[in-house]
């Protein structure tokens, strides 16, 4: 590779220069840089030197769990107390009420190795078990695959730095600066990713909804007076005669054939008994 060739060609280069010979073959500073930009143009993505490392699974896990409470205040504050034996913490949280049930749902984070008996113990804790479930998804390729990626982009990194500190020319800087910058870019999308699947696989999730059913209550204030349901009849009566007009008006065209024909009638009619 041209790369490779570089230190002997300006190894040459000196020795034939501190002889005394033709000083033409010496490469100046801006050319060396040309020249390794060239060979760096031709191969874009070098490979760093080989890392030994143990490849191990990686699997996200995620689970859920739904169940009714008897008292679900208290299983609040049970499950609430379970999770600093685990490591976990509540990551989102929910709660809704209405006349005849309150609901929780919680969005539970836990290290990978306590998922299973936080698992089963929050399971533990259902009166009645309504639904719940296990997923495991390996992502081992891609866990090492964006490793060996960010390894990669920082080899080329280091060497654009190394290539910026020999260019002297200024369309060299820029072109260096320009894909050092894209380099640098690309590190930080592919750190990102990595930091967020890392993430999901050392903190698996569990999704718990649980809920309470409230016994029946009689509520006399949602009961109106009298007066207030003769004033809401009244109201629905005039609104429903506003229609009926409404509706009348629609049909004009046909109320003034009906009127027309029965008023002819009645003429043809009249004349009809003078006759007789």
């Amino acid at each position: 590779m041209r790369t490779q060739l570089f230190p002997v060609i300006l190894l040459l280069a000196a020795c034939n220069g501190g002889g005394g010979g033709d000083k033409s073959y010496m490469m100046s500073p801006g050319e060396a840089a040309d020249y390794e930009m060239t060979a760096l143009r031709e191969d874009p993505s070098p490979k760093p030197p080989p890392v030994s490392e143990e490849i191990t699974k990686k699997v996200i896990r995620t689970g859920g769990i739904e169940f009714q409470s008897e008292h679900i205040e208290e299983d609040y504050r049970r499950i609430g107390a379970l999770l600093p034996q685990y490591k976990a913490y509540i990551e989102n949280e929910n709660q809704s009420k209405s006349s005849h049930r309150i609901n929780y749902t919680l969005t539970i984070r836990v290290p990978a190795l306590g998922y299973d008996s936080l698992y089963n113990a929050i399971s533990n804790m259902a009166y009645r078990l309504d639904h719940r479930y296990s997923n495991i998804d390996d992502v081992t390729e891609r866990y090492y695959d964006l490793k060996t990626r960010i390894r990669n982009k920082e080899a080329l990194e280091q060497r654009y730095i190394e290539l910026l500190k020999k260019a002297t020319a200024i369309t060299d800087l820029l072109e260096i600066e320009r894909n050092l910058n894209q380099v640098r870019t690309e590190i930080e999308s592919l750190q990102g990713q990595f930091n967020y699947l890392s993430k999901q696989v050392d903190l698996s999730t569990i999704n718990v909804s649980f809920y309470e059913v409230l016994p029946y209550a009689y509520d006399p204030s949602q009961r109106k007076g009298f007066g207030a349901r003769v004033l809401s009849a009244l109201d629905k009566g005039w609104q429903g005669f506003l229609s009926f007009l409404v509706v009348i008006t629609m049909l004009w065209p046909f109320v003034f054939m009906v009127v027309g024909g029965l008023f002819i009638f009645t003429i043809v009619r009249r004349r009809w008994k003078r006759k007789k």
